[in-house]
């Protein structure tokens, strides 16, 4: 009876126990809940920023606080890109075009003339905000860099002295030939005449630059030099030289300005910019103006 009355009105000793771990049970349930929610938000968010391309305008701002739009361009290449000694000024079709761009952008044009590789990679590695260097789009240079629209399509064509005896393709097997390096044009050479037999390997001189296989073709060192359509046509018009383009070669060429990669603002308004210049003529009129029209 004294037992009885003693715990009248309590739990049972082993009861006590048992609501402890109830109650704690429950807490721990929810609050594992709360980490899986949790953790299912935070995935979400995370799997959706992967899934998307970074889209920033932080480069092209980074021109606008500068106030000045930095151009990469291997200035031995005209009538694109060239410097001009008496002027002591940088001329031709893209600088005209990379000054549009940046008055349009409201900033001063900086024009940092640089060797042909460089000028491939300095938009990437953020030697220069833009490339614009004659550049044909390709594959394999897309894979590492962004492109505008393109703005001007060329070919490939040969260039040799006027009393050459070159005339047709054919007339080119068993020649030395000259390009510049990693040129579209030396990777035609390479494909289409080396590959195949027709010019040996130690008959295809790459150069650093094009005024250097122009100069081995004035003094005979090559018989012929493969470039671009508009710039053998400017050697064959140079007074100083006396050559003649002797036939084209049509590998369909789109030149494009390179941009880093996920440069996506900057990209949109050089792509508005080159849309201007088309619908209003002026590129025409500077295509024009430089003989590539």
């Amino acid at each position: 009876m004294e037992t009885m009355s003693g715990n009248a009105g309590n739990p049972p000793e082993s009861s006590a126990p048992y609501d402890k771990k109830k109650g704690g049970g429950m807490t721990m349930y929810a609050l594992v809940a709360i980490m899986l929610v949790v953790g299912l938000v935070v995935g979400y968010f995370i799997g959706a920023s992967l899934a998307q391309p970074a889209q920033t305008n932080d480069d092209l701002d980074d021109i606008l606080d500068r106030g000045q739009l930095l151009v990469a361009s291997d200035t031995t290449w005209a009538p694109f890109e060239i410097y001009n000694a008496t002027s002591q000024q940088y001329e031709g079709v893209d600088i005209e075009i990379a000054q549009r761009i940046a008055d349009e952008l409201g900033v001063d044009l900086v024009i940092k003339p640089l060797g042909w590789d460089a000028v491939l990679a300095a938009a990437q590695t953020g030697q220069a905000d833009i490339s614009i260097s004659s550049i044909t789009i390709t594959p394999e240079r897309a894979e590492s860099v962004d492109f505008s629209d393109p703005y001007y399509s060329a070919n490939q064509a040969i260039l040799v002295k006027a009393d050459s005896g070159i005339h047709t393709l054919s007339d080119l097997d068993g020649k030395k030939i000259g390009c510049q390096l990693d040129t579209t044009g030396a990777i035609w050479v390479s494909e289409h005449l080396v590959q195949t037999g027709n010019v040996s390997e130690n008959d295809f001189i790459q150069y650093s630059d094009i005024p250097s296989a122009v100069a081995s073709l004035d003094v005979g060192t090559v018989d012929a030099v493969i470039c671009d359509t508009p710039v053998a046509i400017a050697y064959a018009k140079d007074t100083h030289f006396d050559f003649r383009v002797a036939f084209t070669i049509y590998t369909y060429e789109d030149y494009g300005v390179m941009i880093a990669k996920g440069n996506t603002a900057l990209k949109y308004e050089i792509n508005r910019i080159l849309a201007e210049m088309k619908d209003d003529g002026s590129l025409h009129a500077i295509l024009v103006k430089w003989g590539c029209a």
